[in-house]
């Protein structure tokens, strides 16, 4: 009775509640990878030697709780289809998004009459930008938690016409390949060492981190002075298959680390950013973490802020963009603030210390982007703030 509800409604409130769905639908997914995370942690520590009864009952606890998940996940899944989001049969039509509504321009000028009369005596002129960026809300969700529903779309814009410039070739095959991308960045960010690791064998790393401390410049300077030593490090790019690369680790030696999640794995979809001192670790290191020090735990505030925008912008560009926004830390502690000129300053909220831990995103978003600017990332130069001197 709700699925025939929700099909006689009208376009926009179709959206609005594909939009609510799906959104039940992320969160859901988070929980499950959250789980699998704390289900992955205390099984290395149930097989450890001394593995207590707590360990046992938090897995039957997480396996429970995910179980729970996935079931109201396929809840949700059932109602997309009823609702025809997620509906095969549909996709064989020329509206892929299986909602029955008129066609939308990209420009937004051609609107069924119909509609466009009912969203005007219903909200005036504005409606119909209103819904526009609905849809466009809706398509960017469905694109990142359903990309397997847009298989049909792609192959028609590749067959429909081929791109005007070159630069369009290449942005495509740079962004869409991982490896090439991070081999790209390390070549041209030398100052800042990239490494790639599946879930597993980062849960691995961080219970020893403490002791490897040393161990980022050690292995560069043995990978470069042992050519003949073929067998790839741990962590190293060529250690992981693309397919299976979830954590990304960034470090900018003596100075911050950053963990970067994957979502799917093996993308260049990033979904979480943490940042923290080069002298940390435990189990607490990973890319929802959250650092002991105050600064490295305003950074990844603010990181995950960067993240989110970087996305909405543009998705296939976030990792590349982030990366490069995260080497502007490599003067945290050395570069003045752009209002107040000072490189250390009290923080009246938190009556800490504090160097500039802020680096605009928006500006440097823009400027890395401009077709003004070399392509040369090194040049694009990071203002730093204190967080009282941003506004």
């Amino acid at each position: 009775m709700a699925a025939d509800s929700t099909t006689g409604d009208a376009p926009p409130k179709q959206v609005a509640t594909a939009m609510e769905r799906l959104g039940q639908a992320a969160r859901l997914i988070a929980d499950v990878r959250l789980g699998a995370d704390r289900l992955v942690e205390a099984i290395l520590v149930a097989a450890e030697p001394h593995g207590s009864n707590k360990a046992l009952q938090l897995i039957v606890k997480e396996d429970s709780a995910m179980r729970k998940h996935l079931q109201d996940l396929r809840s949700i899944g059932k109602q997309l289809e009823d609702s025809h989001v997620l509906n095969d049969a549909l996709l064989s039509r020329s509206n892929s998004w299986g909602l029955h509504m008129p066609l939308v321009c990209p420009d937004g000028a051609v609107v069924a009459y119909a509609w466009k009369r009912q969203l005007a005596g219903q909200a005036g002129a504005s409606a119909v930008d209103r819904t526009r960026l609905a849809l466009k809300s809706f398509m960017e969700q469905k694109k990142r938690f359903f990309p397997h529903l847009d298989i049909k779309s792609v192959s028609k814009r590749h067959c429909g016409g081929q791109p005007t410039m070159a630069g369009d070739l290449e942005e495509v095959a740079y962004y869409k390949n991982l490896k090439d991308t991070l081999n790209h960045l390390s070549k041209e960010i030398p100052d800042m060492k990239i490494f790639a690791y599946q879930r597993i064998d980062w849960s691995k790393r961080t219970a020893c981190l403490p002791s490897l401390v040393d161990e980022v410049p050690v292995e560069t300077s043995i990978s470069h002075s042992f050519p003949g030593a073929n067998k790839p490090t741990l962590g190293s790019l060529d250690a992981v298959p693309e397919d299976r690369i979830a954590i990304i680790e960034v470090v900018i030696p003596f100075v911050l680390r950053a963990v970067i999640s994957l979502h799917p794995v093996g993308s260049t979809m990033p979904n979480a950013v943490a940042l923290f001192s080069p002298d940390e670790g435990g189990r607490y290191v990973h890319a929802r973490g959250v650092s002991v020090y105050h600064v490295f735990r305003h950074i990844t505030e603010y990181s995950s802020m960067a993240l989110q925008y970087f996305i909405g912008v543009k998705s296939e560009t976030a990792l590349n963009i982030l990366l490069q926004w995260i080497k502007g830390y490599e003067t945290l502690f050395s570069q003045p603030c752009g209002k107040c000129q000072r490189v250390l300053s009290v923080d009246k909220q938190s009556s800490l210390i504090l160097p500039p831990v802020l680096r605009r995103y928006r500006q440097f978003y823009a400027d890395v982007t401009s077709s003004s600017l070399p392509k040369d990332q090194n040049l694009v130069k990071v203002q730093a703030f204190h967080i009282g001197c941003s506004s």
